[in-house]
């Protein structure tokens, strides 16, 4: 009996060792960002000086001496996000209120899948989408020279940041007591009058939370603007000028210096300029979070209002409903459009026909395809590895500690990180200093690191969700921590933890920033990526970056790009289709209101 005793004692402390090592790496993994950023953009100053690099407006890494001013990328990074945001905002805000107030059950249940597929759309498709539609829209009725420019880049990126606005907002809206609502209307408070005066702002953190999550995405946004803003390198003065937003500039010019070159090292000390952005804007959330932790409702003036209030009532209902028409609107018509061009190109000898490595445009897909399938698996792999027990420790084991705070914080920094630094960091240290080479191997690493904080988040809601009142019986009948874990929690947060799972095996499929810098190459592909993880790889968010970007005009290449994009659509919506029905099934099974 001891024995057992003494082997169940070892089994639950192994297992916080554990959880507890796998909460660290997130906190590893933020410094490790930041170290090889450091590390590497500080070389730039031996070229030129700080002043010259912030401020300065001339690229031209091969001249001597080096020209390395970043000023117009980062004015055109603050440009584009500024639209996206000023579009999206609002849009976001009153889509959120009405699928959380004003909706009915029916037509939520409905809208917000919608809304969350939105999400599940690869960047590289929308920026297809950008480049055969709203460039020459722009192009030939907004009078823009060539198309490409600023406006066309915020409105990409708008409609890339509505579902994660919406979603949150939606979240911290459905998170107030009913009881407030519910008092205001019995006091005879319109509907509007009861979201104005109570629910935005007994929600507003997280309204603000929503909007700062918005404001990341569009910081870091990389392929999308690489195909729509117009890579010019000058500081844009109109909305219809090209642009070269930071993160672009960066995948841009990170294909084609030199490893060492002035220009190289440059690339890094941008990645640093744009990781401080980010990180500032997570410190501003959590200031702010700390700042309106509680519940505050606002009183409502005792003045009598100028308009007949029912009217305003239903005025802002109708832009609510507008604004959710709005959002589906952009999911049917981008994968209508998508869908409507590229089914018909599909053909058995385009999915798995001749391989020609040199021809991405008459190549079939089926390198490409095998090669997400790999990066998906692995990266999901790694990231369940860590994830799941960093939620777990997150869930039952921290305290309030400042390894706690840490980690928190890190799995913050980490899910606003733009993906162009996660393929920076992958390619210093997987393909460089690990010797990896571009592989399979070093882009699913990558894609790991980028993927855990969507791993933690949504298994540890699903740790947070299961009663406690099962895990204090079973603790209380003498189980261990390791046969609660196994035999409690695990089981009971399976639907939340396969959600999280699916949801990082869209993201694998979708990203193709951070593989273009560490697993993919262009003329080598491995021609088992399952099994030979060390040899570079096709994949296809790459193909259709590639064909968008170099081969767009060549016979037979809109065909391949639609194909591609049909493929990767359909596998990225059904993931986002399986986790919506697991997050459904597991709101049903704790008993949330819908």
């Amino acid at each position: 009996m001891r024995e057992v005793a003494a082997k169940q004692a070892q089994e639950s402390e192994n297992l916080i060792k554990s959880a507890t090592a796998a909460a660290a790496i997130s906190i590893a993994a933020v410094i490790g960002i930041y170290l090889f950023l450091t590390l590497n953009g500080v070389k730039a100053l031996q070229y030129d000086s700080v002043i010259d690099i912030l401020f300065g407006t001339v690229w031209r890494p091969d001249s001597y001496p080096p020209r390395l001013g970043l000023l117009p990328m980062i004015i055109s990074t603050l440009y584009v996000t500024l639209i996206a945001v000023v579009i999206a905002f609002p849009i976001s805000l009153l889509c959120a209120t009405y699928l959380a107030e004003f909706a009915p059950r029916i037509l939520r249940r409905t809208l917000r899948p919608a809304i969350d597929m939105l999400a599940g759309i690869p960047s590289v498709v929308y920026g297809l989408f950008g480049i055969l539609t709203l460039v020459p829209f722009a192009r030939e009725y907004l009078g823009a020279p060539t198309g490409y420019s600023v406006l066309v880049a915020g409105i990409i990126v708008a409609i890339m940041i509505l579902p994660y606005m919406t979603s949150v907002m939606m979240e911290a809206m459905r998170a107030v007591p009913r009881e407030y609502v519910e008092a205001a209307l019995g006091m005879g408070a319109t509907r509007w009058q009861v979201v104005r005066t109570v629910l935005w702002p007994a929600a507003r953190s997280g309204i603000t939370a929503g909007g700062m999550l918005g404001t990341l995405r569009a910081m870091g946004e990389t392929v999308a603007v690489a195909l729509v803003a117009g890579a010019a390198l000058m500081i844009p003065t109109s909305p219809l000028d090209p642009c070269r937003p930071l993160s672009a500039h960066i995948l841009l010019q990170a294909t084609v210096l030199p490893v060492g070159s002035p220009g190289y090292y440059a690339l890094y000390f941008g990645g640093l300029v744009l990781m401080l952005m980010v990180t500032g804007v997570i410190v501003l959330a959590y200031r702010y979070r700390r700042r309106t932790g509680r519940i505050r409702v606002r009183k409502r003036k005792s003045h009598h209002a100028r308009l007949n209030p029912v009217i305003v009532s239903k005025l802002m209902t109708g832009l609510m409903v507008l604004a959710g028409v709005i959002a589906a609107a952009a999911l049917v018509g981008i994968t209508g459009y998508i869908f409507a061009n590229g089914v018909g190109a599909l053909s058995w000898n385009i999915l798995f026909g001749p391989i020609n490595i040199g021809d991405p445009v008459h190549s079939s897909l089926y390198p490409a395809l095998l090669g997400t399938l790999a990066l998906m698996f692995y990266s999901t792999v790694f990231a369940a590895l860590i994830g799941i027990p960093t939620a777990l420790y997150l869930a039952e084991f921290a305290g309030d500690t400042a390894f706690t705070r840490a980690v928190r914080f890190a799995i913050d920094t980490l899910a606003g990180v733009p993906s162009i630094v996660y393929g920076l960091f992958g390619a210093t240290l997987f393909v460089v200093y690990m010797k990896m080479g571009y592989s399979v191997l070093a882009g699913a690493l990558t894609l790991a690191v980028m993927n855990l904080p969507v791993m933690v988040r949504t298994a540890e809601e699903a740790f947070r969700s299961v009663p406690r009142e099962y895990v204090e019986a079973a603790r209380g009948m003498g189980a261990s921590w390791f046969h609660v874990v196994r035999d409690v929690l695990l089981p009971m947060a399976k639907p939340g933890i396969t959600a999280g799972i699916t949801l990082s095996m869209c993201r694998a499929a979708e990203e193709a920033a951070p593989i273009i810098l560490t697993a993919v190459m262009i003329g080598l592909i491995s021609t088992n990526p399952f099994v030979h993880v060390l040899q570079p790889t096709d994949a296809l968010a790459f193909r259709i970056y590639l064909i968008a970007k170099e081969y767009l005009m060549e016979p037979g290449a809109r065909a391949t790009a639609f194909a591609a994009a049909t493929v990767l659509v359909a596998v990225t919506l059904g993931l986002n289709l399986l986790a919506i029905y697991m997050r459904d099934k597991f709101e049903r099974k704790i008993g949330r209101r819908g």
